[in-house]
């Protein structure tokens, strides 16, 4: 492994996109680009994987206004994502049937265990509120590898941030509540006015 520290960033985009649609409604989401500046100022990455899958979009005639313009807000969330430089985009796939998201997190969960071992960053940082990510940060943690948890205020692992040498809220408009006892590695960060992105641009 090289001497030099690289961190890599994984986002769990799917997660993302719910989060920041459930703080900020489907009319508008919050700018990619605002985020990263943001989380830059936290760490310091030198590469970003998102992962994430579309909703499924068949019998577009049947759908209800909300729907239609959640389905907008999150092609427009990932069109900005995908434009952004530096950035691998992997783009999972849903269940026809169910509409439920298939294999994302276990991409996700490879990757991040895959870089560590084949010597492609030796720092990682996850943004996710999944918990089902917990076990590939414990497999990280093991090999001494340092490791960060970023969090939407409503997106919020416990565990995770426990797990995590640092973790992070991004408190966007003072969201994040907890009558728990918090870890003393987590920082709660105040964002009072996020870049935000209208579906129809900026």
């Amino acid at each position: 492994m090289s001497a030099k520290k690289k961190t890599h960033l994984y986002i769990d985009g799917t997660n993302l996109f719910a989060g920041q649609n459930e703080l900020f409604g489907p009319n508008k989401h919050l700018s990619f680009s605002f985020l990263i500046q943001e989380i830059k100022k936290l760490v310091a990455v030198d590469s970003i994987l998102f992962y994430a899958s579309y909703m499924n979009q068949k019998n577009r005639t049947k759908l209800t206004e909300d729907r239609k313009k959640l389905i907008a807000a999150e092609a427009l969330l990932y069109r900005e994502v995908r434009n952004t430089k530096g950035v691998t985009f992997y783009r999972g796939h849903r269940s026809p049937t169910s509409g439920k998201e298939k294999g994302v997190d276990v991409h996700l969960s490879v990757d991040i265990v895959k870089d560590i071992f084949f010597g492609n960053c030796n720092q990682i940082v996850i943004m996710t509120g999944d918990a089902d990510l917990i076990y590939p940060l414990e497999i990280v943690k093991m090999l001494k590898i340092p490791t960060h948890a970023i969090f939407l205020p409503n997106r919020f692992s416990l565990e995770m941030a426990y797990k995590a040498d640092k973790a992070f809220v991004l408190n966007f408009s003072n969201k994040f509540k907890s009558d728990r006892k918090l870890p003393r590695q987590l920082k709660i960060i105040s964002i009072k006015k996020p870049r935000m992105v209208n579906i129809r641009g900026k």
